[in-house]
């Protein structure tokens, strides 16, 4: 099945699960609808059968996909994929009013989060009309709106993207109905800036947002994975780290990701700052991003940094899981990351140089 990825696992007796539900930002027909899925069906039977056995579950909704998290003993992991697939199909609808207040209330906290808001801010002019632009987490979304008909609408819909299995035997399946993630192209980028006021906070956070390439453009996405290290992947040795935070004290904190998604990709660079010195810290930023010049050391230090990292996070199930559940959600070929660092060991500091002198008109949100 070009859906499932079975990794045996180098732990005894542990199983990891990564699934991959249909309910991202990306497929929701009405926006918002995951965000009161998730606590209507952490309210069933089910539910709290799997936390009375010691499963460990949790749910993350992102852009292309909703995630279920799933972590159990092997001895009892078939048990818990029975639990899971009723938990999934039977969300407590009677407890719609509940769930709707408390979907309200964690995106109202994520929405006060200057760090989190500004993502959102920042996605919703570069992506426009565009599923993307709405923050899996932090969007305004009109919650009062579901009823439940869109709730069983949504459960007679709900189909696995991926499932990805790390344990000692190939013995796992969902006996749910599958189907291959569809990209949605995006027409136009947005950029230009926002300021977000929020009272009582102490910091304001930029977040500078610049379209990329999607996951499945392999080598332009490889690349843009350097930039990204370079920039502010490395932590305390990254260049905006360096620039902003070390030699001029501007900002708490600075650093970049890149987002390589099914549809597009976004890279971000993100500070959290003072109102003071906000529009110094935002042109050292911009000037930083469009320094090309990339020594040789920091781009060795860049390419080793990669590579040492997927080999930490591939030590342990749940990090195998996370790491290779890209392959069946977007039908990349089994040795991905073999080519990857295949491909990084091949780069030349010039190529990265090309990829930020290339950089289009970024979207820019501030929040604090």
């Amino acid at each position: 099945m070009a859906n499932k990825l079975f990794i045996k696992s180098p732990v005894k007796d542990v199983a990891v699960l990564d699934i991959k539900l249909n309910l991202g930002s990306l497929q929701e027909v009405k926006p918002g609808l995951a965000n009161v899925l998730i606590p209507l069906w952490r309210m069933n039977n089910y539910a709290r059968e799997l936390e009375r056995i010691g499963i460990s579950f949790s749910f993350e909704k992102g852009l292309d996909a909703l995630t279920l998290r799933v972590k159990a003993r092997y001895s009892v992991v078939n048990k818990a994929v029975s639990l899971i697939e009723n938990m999934l199909v039977n969300p407590v609808i009677d407890r719609l009013s509940d769930a709707i207040r408390e979907a309200k209330t964690s995106i109202s906290v994520n929405r006060e989060d200057t760090a989190i808001r500004s993502v959102a801010e920042a996605l919703r002019i570069l992506f426009g009309d565009h599923p993307y632009s709405r923050h899996p987490l932090a969007y305004d979304y009109r919650l009062d709106d579901v009823t439940r008909e869109d709730v069983k609408s949504a459960i007679d819909n709900l189909r696995v993207l991926s499932l990805t299995v790390v344990a000692p035997e190939d013995t796992v399946d969902l006996n749910m109905p599958y189907t291959n993630y569809s990209k949605v192209p995006v027409v136009k980028f947005g950029s230009g800036e926002v300021d977000v006021r929020l009272e009582g906070k102490a910091q304001a956070t930029i977040t500078i947002a610049y379209p990329s390439y999607d996951i499945t453009d392999l080598e332009n996405s490889f690349r843009v994975t350097i930039v990204n290290t370079v920039l502010g992947g490395m932590g305390l040795i990254s260049r905006l780290y360096r620039e902003v935070r070390v030699k001029r004290g501007l900002a708490y904190y600075a650093y970049s990701m890149y987002w390589p998604l099914g549809s597009s990709g976004v890279l971000m660079a993100m500070a959290g700052v003072r109102r003071e010195v906000l529009r110094e810290a935002l042109d050292v930023m911009l000037n930083t991003i469009g320094d090309a010049s990339i020594t040789e050391e920091d781009f060795g230090i860049a390419v080793r940094n990669r590579v040492g990292r997927l080999k930490v996070t591939a030590e342990s199930p749940d990090g195998i899981a996370m790491l290779y559940s890209v392959i069946p959600t977007y039908g990349l070929p089994r040795d991905y990351y073999d080519r990857f660092i295949n491909y990084i060991s091949r780069l030349k500091p010039e190529d990265v140089s090309r990829e930020l002198r290339n950089l289009p008109r970024p979207a820019i949100a501030i929040v604090g």
